[in-house]
Formats: structure tokens, C-alpha cells, sequence
């Protein structure tokens, strides 16, 4: 009988030593997990930050933003700029209107449309760097119905933002077709619009949304 007390004393003292080391080794493994689920966070927020960063630092964005085009034949004395989200394409040859906006198309955008007196003020100032005496086409017409003027995503003109230099008048004395399309006047302030027939040669600023 000593004997069989003694081995039944020793059996459950080695067991509860292997429950303590079964419980010690369960615990590191949670805080194991717990670290590695803590440093992968800390991981996100550093990429979240960098990326962050790489998208807003003005010397990034050319390298993050690419116009949303597969055009090959770019004319190489047209300017681009890009300000925020979107490239302005300032041309340097003069073409109708039509031929103008063809053109902005097939570089993947449209002619511009100004959403904003910033917007206006911008496009202004880069016109008066560029050339202040030259006018540039916008996308901005009557041509669907005489005196309302659209947009080329077919949104109709905001009044309070507007900047023509006088009402449009649909006169022109050397058209028959009369005048239907916007340009940017850069000589007037910068800050002033007109209505001229389509078939006139200027500029254009073509807008070009990136991806």
C-alpha cells in the first residue's frame, strides 16, 4: 500500500506541471500573436502614410498621375500641366473649335470646363505665362440652343460662375452660323470670356482627368 501512495502522489504532481507548462506556452502564444497582429497594424498606417505623402508631395505627382490616354501623337509644343487631380493641355497651333475638341478627346480628355473661380484664376494665369495675347478655346457652347449654354458633360452654365466679357450675342456679321463657342480671353485680366463663331483658329486647354 506505501508504495502505491507514493507512485500516486508523484503521477499527479508531474501532471500538474505538464498543465502549467500547456497554460505558460498557450500564453506566449497569444502575446506572440498579439505582437505580430500590433506590428502588422503599425505596417498599415506606415504604408497609409507614405502613400499619403507620395500622392500630395507636389514633386510626386507627376511620377503618381498619368493622363488617362493611349494617344501616341501628342503634338510636342502643347503644354501640360498638372494642378490636383487632372492635366490641363495648353495647345500652341490654332484650330476651329470642332477640331479642337477632337483633339482634346483623342489625348483622353475633353475641352476644359470651369468649375471654379480657383479653377478660372488658374487657367487665366498659365494663359498670360503661355501667351496673353492669344485667345483659347473652352468647353463651353450654345450650338444645341441658342442662349443656353452647356458644358461638354451637357451640365448647363452656372451664372455665378461666369466670366464673359459681355453677354452673349450669338452677332457675327461674317457667320451666318453666328457665335456659339467660348474661348479665354487672356489679355482681359485673365478673367473674362467670349462667344466667337466656331469656325475662328485659336488655342484650346484641354482638361484631362488622371487615374
Amino acid at each position: 500500500m506505501p508504495e502505491n501512495i507514493y507512485f500516486n502522489t508523484f503521477t499527479q504532481k508531474s501532471g500538474s506541471a505538464d498543465t502549467d507548462e500547456n497554460i505558460i506556452c498557450a500564453r506566449d502564444k497569444r502575446r506572440a500573436i498579439y505582437v505580430i497582429l500590433v506590428l502588422l497594424s503599425m505596417s498599415l498606417l506606415a504604408s497609409a502614410v507614405l502613400a499619403y505623402l507620395y500622392y500630395t508631395n507636389d514633386t510626386n505627382q507627376l511620377r503618381a498621375c498619368r493622363p488617362i490616354t493611349n494617344y501616341s501623337n501628342t503634338d510636342l509644343v502643347e503644354r501640360w500641366i498638372l494642378n490636383k487631380d487632372r492635366f490641363y493641355v495648353f495647345s500652341n497651333n490654332t484650330k476651329d473649335w470642332n477640331t479642337s475638341r477632337k483633339h482634346c478627346q483623342a489625348i483622353g480628355g475633353d475641352l476644359v470646363i470651369i468649375n471654379s473661380k480657383e479653377e478660372q484664376e488658374f487657367l487665366a494665369q498659365q494663359i498670360i505665362t503661355i501667351n496673353a495675347l492669344m485667345l483659347h478655346w473652352i468647353g463651353l457652347t450654345d450650338s444645341q440652343n441658342e442662349g443656353v449654354c452647356l458644358w461638354m458633360d451637357n451640365t448647363p452654365l452656372n451664372n455665378n460662375l461666369s466670366w464673359w466679357i459681355f453677354p452673349p450675342d450669338d452677332f457675327d456679321k461674317n457667320n451666318p452660323l453666328g457665335e456659339d463657342c467660348a474661348v479665354l480671353n487672356g489679355y482681359l485680366r485673365g478673367e473674362k470670356w467670349g462667344d466667337i463663331s466656331r469656325l475662328n483658329q485659336d488655342r484650346s486647354v484641354c482638361e484631362i482627368l488622371c487615374f
